[in-house]
């Protein structure tokens, strides 16, 4: 049901999959090792929406580590890296994504500032430890990652100024590609999460090429897709799903299902204060 394509239509129902450009494969636990990352694209115009739309289930709460007083997050100084291989050896945990963060109440979730809208996204940090801490971690720059562009290891926030490149109304929106295309990646793949969640409107969960492929791109449902639970590792909820809805309903280039205007994610902020 995949191939190289970010998608396939296959008779039955649309996969989700993303291009594989390299990089030696992940394995179980918390494995992570290598395939391409870059730099993201530029701003967009204003966000509106808000966070008060329903769609999805309730993500599931989780132990995080210790910080200052519940505020914002300020992201480390970015930085360019010696290494020739994935710094982190394949090894990223929770707690280093969540170092450094404010304390809170929680749940710990996303904020996604886009051209459309803003999401929120609260994760499953408990059915899907490896993959929150891969998205948390990109996302305030301490999981380090590939520039395609230097060749250069580096740690700075992932997720800012990316497109969707691909969305399909009635089925979902995908992001999280570097290059735009639907082949570009963090320069690592990472293993497969299925703990019996199910893909309802509003689940935020990894494309892939393949078993145990995840990096950086990820999809948010418009509708149920039951047919994705056993092959993709969902790993939180996003809402309101209006947002996505309007994400998956833009004009698009039929040749690769591309918005034809692009939507930026212009931020990504991780928090686990008070909603």
């Amino acid at each position: 049901m995949r191939s190289a394509l970010p998608f396939l239509v296959a008779s039955v129902a649309l996969a989700i999959g993303c291009g594989d450009n390299g990089g030696s494969g992940g394995s179980g636990g918390s494995t992570t090792t290598t395939s391409t990352g870059g730099s993201g694209g530029s701003g967009g115009s204003t966000s509106t929406g808000g966070t008060t739309a329903s769609g999805g289930t309730t993500a599931s709460g989780g132990t995080t580590t210790g910080g200052a007083a519940c505020g914002d997050d300020v992201a480390p100084p970015d930085e360019v890296l010696p290494d020739a291989m994935d710094p982190e050896a394949g090894d990223f945990t929770l707690d280093e994504a969540l170092v450094d963060l404010p304390e809170g109440p929680g749940p710990l979730r996303a904020i996604l500032d886009t051209d459309l809208g803003v999401l929120t996204c609260t994760f499953h940090e408990n059915e899907a430890p490896i993959g929150v801490a891969n998205f948390v971690g990109l996302a305030r720059g301490r999981r380090a990652w590939k520039d395609p562009v230097a060749k250069k290891w580096v740690r700075r926030p992932f997720y800012d100024g990316l497109i969707f490149h691909r969305v399909i109304a009635g089925f979902v929106a995908q992001g999280g590609d570097p290059l735009g295309t639907g082949f570009g990646g963090p320069g690592y793949k990472f293993a497969n999460e299925i703990a019996g969640l199910t893909h309802q409107a509003g689940t935020l969960a990894y494309a892939n090429a393949g078993p145990n492929t995840n990096g950086s791109q990820f999809y948010i449902c418009e509708t149920p897709q039951p047919q994705l639970d056993p092959d993709y590792t969902i790993f939180g909820e996003c809402e309101p799903v209006d947002i996505v809805v309007a994400m998956t309903h833009v004009e698009t280039n039929p040749a690769n299902d591309k918005p034809v205007t692009p939507i930026h994610i212009k931020t990504v902020k991780v928090t686990r204060c008070a909603p």
